[in-house]
């Protein structure tokens, strides 16, 4: 362990620091690697799009649209990805990847204006969570996380 303590108190505040610290960093990084390799196999090594051309940037596929927040030692991350306006598309502001992951007219109550394959389910959010519930690649970083912050972790 870093310290020693003589006050449990402080000791979880600083375990907790260490913990959400670990989280908006490691972990964070680990869950968007995660993420963007089923963005590459559950999107777009589906099928060539014929009626759009994908985005260079700003699109399911650039690391800057997934956003991961911590609270309370618990870890959220989003694929922020907006619509493309540029489409002429009836859809606007994010959403873009909810309606990929769920298809038309999903839980997310938004559909294409166009038809074609592509209008299927991708669940790429769903396998992203999937491969986290039934891997340890992130109990793993986590691990090292804490380890570096200088907690005897096994």
């Amino acid at each position: 362990m870093k310290n020693t303590y003589d006050d449990i108190d402080k000791l979880l505040k600083d375990m907790r620091s260490d913990i959400e610290d670990t989280l908006s960093k490691e972990v964070f990084e680990e869950v968007r690697d995660i993420e963007m390799e089923h963005v590459y196999r559950d999107v777009l090594s589906t099928y060539s799009p014929k009626i759009y051309e994908r985005r260079s940037t700003g699109g399911i596929d650039d690391i800057r649209n997934i956003v991961g927040y911590v609270k309370d030692m618990h870890l959220e991350v989003d694929n922020v990805t907006r619509f493309n306006d540029g489409y002429g598309t009836y859809n606007h502001g994010y959403g873009l990847a909810g309606l990929i992951n769920e298809g038309d007219g999903g839980m997310s109550h938004l559909y294409y204006d166009f038809t074609g394959n592509f209008i299927q389910p991708r669940p790429f959010l769903d396998n992203t969570q999937e491969e986290i519930d039934k891997t340890d690649r992130v109990d793993r970083v986590l691990e090292k996380g804490m380890k570096r912050r200088g907690y005897d972790v096994s």
